[in-house]
């Protein structure tokens, strides 16, 4: 049976992910590396780089992230929303539609302040609108001008309505046949108060509750900038009592409404924001225990599918760089799939092979998640190297398939076939011993040679086909039983496609590869590559023999025919050296975990 249920790939190209970090998109991810973790050069600079520039923005106004697009989302929505009021006060002031008792309030400073506003908050959103996540300050700058303006024009408003002279003395002459009661006009200055009272502090009470619910911030910060409306408020009702007699008559009615509107404005906006704090530590904390297993930091996915995922982590201690892969939390209860995790764990751990890829730790974490550690590869997969610069040369070939013939020595001598060679599964490393290091990576597909089979894994499981079709052995295509020998015919795909660039039984779909992998022969590697020795031509044909006889019985028996092609012992240290500075590898990715299915 297979000891994975990570690692069948469907039928067909797909995406390729793997196991180093992109230089390129340390610059988007919110996980962190450590300042202690080795990286390869270009990547470590860049690092380096992004290091000082976040310090140059101060403490007090930096922002995770997460919370910085947010921020930027929300203030845009503060900016659209906001605009159809002062729109309305606009074009009101401008007909003189806002009155009080027929008597225009606001007037042409009214009219100056709210179109101000308006076309402000519509300039802020289409900007905001159109550009990328601002950094804390500025946001935090771009928030106290909206809030600022639109505060001003509530100041202002509610000074006036609550300042204008309802109702004036009235003067007795000879065609007045009624003198109003001074009783009565007291009333009705009274009513006049409450209701401007009203609606100047319901406007305060708005502003409040919309900064609490839309702006995220934390408590502390919430309860300031609330304070400092409430405290604007009261002020222009101080300066209006003090400024208006009929005003002053009402105080009282003027500190009852104020006393009840306003605390209730800032205790949801205080509240609002406490919640939401409370819910962004919350995930924050989630997302601590999933960057955490064990004690390994997880600081970037590098892969990602139905089952699980592999991330770049560190130690949290020795900070080394390594690659984690974990099974996913709703597969936890399944026995079978943990059992083939545990399998997959427990096979590519046997291996000590320098040309295997090594395991280093193995655990569970909190939760009940699954995971092991291994060792991370900053290199090209030979994949990556021919779609780079095109078929390697004959030399360079050799030197690398006689790495990867030591590491399935040791695979084959201890019962286990791989299954799934091809070139994103060999990871070339620019440093190491020898140069140009090959690294096999990716055990999940392995097979024991004898006993624990699970028939229904050789093929197909769930309508996938288990391995990729073009690097497929004809043995494995028709669900035989396999042997060294099919790894060794696999490893002849991987040559064809290294000296050619091209995949010896690639057809228009998967089931014709299938059946080309089957039946039919693969045209001689020198017709598309004439610069191929033939020594290594009639190596790479007897790896591709349909008949398992006619191939070489073991990966040692490969290796050897490899060493004694001419060219064996032609690429150099210097050759590597050249070419890996002709082809530097900052924005590479290393190994492909395509046949990872791992899914959020």
């Amino acid at each position: 049976m297979p000891l994975t249920p990570f690692d069948s790939t469907p039928i067909g190209p797909t995406p390729q992910t793997h196991l180093s970090v992109r230089r390129n998109s340390l610059e988007d991810t919110q996980y962190q590396l450590s300042a202690s973790t080795e990286l390869p050069g270009g990547v470590r600079l860049l690092h380096e780089e992004l290091e000082n520039l976040s310090n140059v923005v101060p403490k007090a106004a930096s922002l995770d992230p997460e919370t910085r697009t947010l921020f930027h989302q929300r203030l845009k929505l503060c900016c659209i929303v906001a605009a159809f009021p002062f729109l309305f006060f606009f074009f009101s002031s401008l007909t003189g539609f806002i009155e009080l008792f027929n008597r225009q309030v606001v007037g042409f400073t009214g009219i100056v302040l709210s179109g101000t506003v308006f076309v402000a908050l519509l300039v802020l959103a289409t900007v905001l609108g159109r550009t990328k996540p601002l950094p804390g300050i500025a946001l935090r700058v771009l928030e106290l001008c909206v809030f600022g303006t639109m505060g001003l024009f509530f100041a202002y408003f509610s000074f006036v309505l609550l300042t204008t002279n309802h109702f004036p003395a009235i003067l007795a002459d000879d065609d007045m046949k009624f003198i109003p009661d001074p009783a009565q006009i007291a009333r009705q200055a009274q009513f006049s108060i409450l209701a401007a009272s009203l609606i100047v502090h319901f406007n305060w009470f708005a502003l409040i509750v919309f900064h609490g619910v839309l702006v995220p911030n934390t408590t502390s910060r919430s309860v300031g900038v609330v304070t400092a409306m409430v405290l604007a408020a009261l002020i222009v009702d101080g300066i209006a009592v003090a400024l208006n007699e009929p005003t002053y008559n009402n105080k009282w009615v003027v500190v009852a409404v104020a006393c009840t509107i306003l605390p209730v404005g800032a205790g949801l906006a205080i509240f609002g924001t406490a919640k939401t704090a409370a819910m962004r530590e919350e995930i924050q904390e989630a997302k601590k225990a999933v960057r955490e297993m064990g004690q390994y930091r997880l600081r970037r996915r590098l892969g990602q599918g139905g089952m699980g995922e592999v991330f770049l982590a560190e130690h949290a201690h020795i900070k080394r760089p390594c690659a984690l892969k974990r099974i996913h939390s709703k597969f936890l209860n399944h026995t079978e799939q943990i059992k083939r995790f545990e399998r997959e764990v427990q096979t590519t751990a046997q291996l000590r092979h320098p040309n295997t890829v090594e395991v280093y730790d193995y655990g569970r974490a909190d939760d009940g998640t699954f995971y092991y550690v291994m060792e991370y590869l900053p290199g090209l997969s030979l994949e990556e190297m021919v779609n780079r610069s095109g078929p390697l040369s004959s030399d360079r070939v050799v030197h690398l398939m006689r790495q990867v013939c030591g590491a399935l020595r040791e695979a084959h001598r201890k019962g286990l076939v791989h299954r799934d060679i091809k070139p994103s599964n060999v990871v070339v490393l620019p440093e190491g011993s020898p140069h140009d290091q090959a690294k096999l990576v990716d055990f999940g597909l392995v097979q024991a040679l004898a006993g624990d089979i699970d028939p229904e894994s050789k093929i197909t499981r769930d309508g996938l086909i288990v391995g990729t079709p073009e690097y497929m052995s004809p043995e494995q295509a028709q669900g035989l039983t396999l042997d060294d020998r099919s790894d060794l015919f696999s490893l002849g795909s991987v040559m064809y496609f290294l000296l050619t660039g091209k995949e010896a039984f690639h057809r228009d779909n998967p089931v014709k590869t299938l059946l080309a992998v089957v039946n039919e022969e693969a045209i001689p590697v020198r017709k598309h590559n004439p610069l191929v020795p033939s020594d290594l031509a009639a190596v790479v044909a007897k790896c591709l023999s349909k008949d398992t006889q006619e191939r070489y019985t073991t990966a040692k028996d490969l290796e050897l025919a490899l060493s004694d092609c001419e060219c064996a012992n032609a690429w150099s240290a210097e050759s590597a050296t050249e070419w890996w500075d002709r082809n530097p590898f900052n924005d590479a990715t290393g190994t492909d975990m395509s046949s990872i299915l791992t899914d959020d």
